[in-house]
């Protein structure tokens, strides 16, 4: 079996997503922060695009790891488990640090027209990774909603993923366009008050299957990486910072009254186009963001995203109450903003390093693990270097 490409760029764009979802969240917390230039706070009010780019960026790491260039799938109980590893350990660790915030918020402000048995339904349904299901889906941590829109989009891929990389190409671009146009149509009605503010909150915007076009996007789009090999070198480094500079001169411009549009896929087809333009880490673009900087935040931007919340949360707590004079509540100091993002960045780092990855290798081996057998040296190597869903378990008896 062939070893798995890496793209080496893709892993560097996802650090940047995951940190233009970070800014997003607290920058505007910041007091001065009516100060900062309308342009630059347009793009910083973009940052939840970066969810749809996370979709889209699964969708088609997972159809090219498994379901192209002639690699052998793995069966779906093998993928789901493999999945569960990546994400769960991280997912238990941030559920766990945010449990007493969420405790704290209930005991101060009971969340009356849900009720006590709704809110205990959220946090248990949180817990199993189903929070974008659950009545009070922000209720808990934030971010854990998106991870659990991922999951359920993770449980559809061995359903549809084999049936859509073996449509024709033309059928392939047809189901791209028509996954682009469900959400951000949808999105579209709702600006346009076709959709009522009432049924959008409660019934679409936290919906997985709101979301799960653009997965089927990502799928889609892996098909055109052959093609886009092809293109000359001085032309695919030219579309690679085009892509780049539309994408950030998109989110400076785009209308306050569409921000919905945006978010929920409006421009996909300009992500699908960056993310296929940095499969090749040539130009200067792409050589700077596939550098071993940010490729290695890129390896634990699953642990910044899934631990902002709770971070912030003890982080303002304890630095505001070193602040001296009265405080309003939820506005912070830019100081105490500019040092949780490099404290987040490098706790993340050492929880990705110490715990997320060492319990995702415990549960590998734990499901690898067969009554009877032992693995061989020779494969235990192998382990090291390919994706652990793609390594053929040759096992021999005692």
């Amino acid at each position: 079996m062939r070893k798995a490409e890496t793209f080496t760029a893709l892993n560097g764009l996802r650090f940047l997503a995951a940190l233009a979802v970070v800014i997003f969240h607290y920058a505007p917390r910041v007091a001065a922060y009516g100060h900062v230039p309308g342009t630059t706070r347009n793009l910083i009010n973009e940052g939840p695009g970066a969810v749809g780019f996370f979709f889209i960026l699964s969708g088609f790491v997972l159809a090219h790891r498994h379901l192209s260039g002639g690699a052998r799938a793995p069966t779906a109980s093998a993928f789901y488990w493999a999945r569960f590893a990546r994400l769960y350990p991280a997912y238990l660790l941030a559920f766990l640090l945010f449990l007493p915030i969420a405790a704290h918020r209930y005991i101060l402000n009971s969340p009356a027209p849900a009720g006590h048995h709704t809110f205990v339904l959220s946090a248990v349904l949180s817990c199993l990774m189903l929070q974008s299901w659950t009545p009070l889906a922000q209720a808990w941590n934030g971010p854990g909603w998106s991870l659990s829109v991922e999951a359920f989009m993770y449980f559809m891929f061995p359903l549809i993923g084999f049936r859509l990389v073996k449509l024709r190409r033309r059928n392939s671009i047809f189901v791209l366009l028509l996954s682009w146009l469900i959400p951000s149509g949808l999105a579209a009605a709702h600006v346009a008050h076709w959709i009522t503010d009432a049924v959008w909150l409660r019934y679409i915007t936290n919906n997985p299957l709101l979301w799960t076009p653009l997965f089927v996007m990502g799928i889609c789009a892996s098909r055109m990486v052959s093609d886009w090999k092809k293109v000359p070198a001085g032309r695919a480094n030219m579309l690679s910072a085009l892509s780049f500079v539309a994408l950030i001169l998109l989110a400076l411009l785009w209308p306050h009254k569409w921000a919905d549009v945006f978010v929920t896929g409006g421009i996909a087809p300009l992500l699908v186009a960056v993310i296929i333009c940095f499969t090749r880490s040539s130009g200067g673009i792409a050589k700077t963001v596939a550098g071993p900087l940010l490729g290695r935040l890129g390896e634990a931007s699953y642990v910044v995203y899934i631990l902002q919340a709770p971070m912030w949360h003890y982080w303002q707590e304890i630095t505001t109450s070193l602040r001296a004079g009265p405080t309003e509540a939820n506005v912070v100091a830019l100081w105490q903003f500019a040092a949780f993002v490099p404290l987040l960045v490098l706790t993340s780092l050492a929880l990705q390093r110490w715990v997320e990855t060492p319990a995702r290798a415990w549960l590998q081996n734990w499901k690898n693990r067969k009554p009877g057998y032992v693995i061989r040296e020779s494969e235990k190597a192998i382990e090291t270097h390919v994706p652990l869903e793609l390594v053929p378990q040759q096992l021999k008896p005692h």
